[in-house]
């Protein structure tokens, strides 16, 4: 990742800067520094996005098998409730 921001001119090669006079004084290197370690910290922090998309998939993958387990638990308790219902002799 390049130090210079869009907005601002490149210094010049080394044969151009000895034609011309310093004319204004340059930003120290040490300000950028910061920016590198957040950029750093950021990338240990932050998972990729293959990770993301991973843990989403498991997610969803237990979301439908819960779906599924609990049409099957519904399914035998509304069997069971019906097979007690004809148990009984209507009277």
């Amino acid at each position: 990742m390049s130090r210079w921001a869009f907005w601002r001119k490149r210094p010049p090669a080394v044969g151009a800067a000895q034609n011309q006079a310093p004319t204004a004084r340059r930003r120290p290197v040490d300000l950028y520094l910061p920016l590198d370690a957040l950029h750093i910290v950021l990338a240990w922090l932050l998972p990729s996005g293959a990770v993301v998309v991973g843990a989403l998939g498991q997610f969803m993958l237990a979301l439908v098998l819960l779906t599924v387990a609990f049409g099957v638990w519904l399914r035998l308790w509304r069997s069971r409730k019906k097979r007690r219902a004809m148990g009984r002799a209507p009277r």
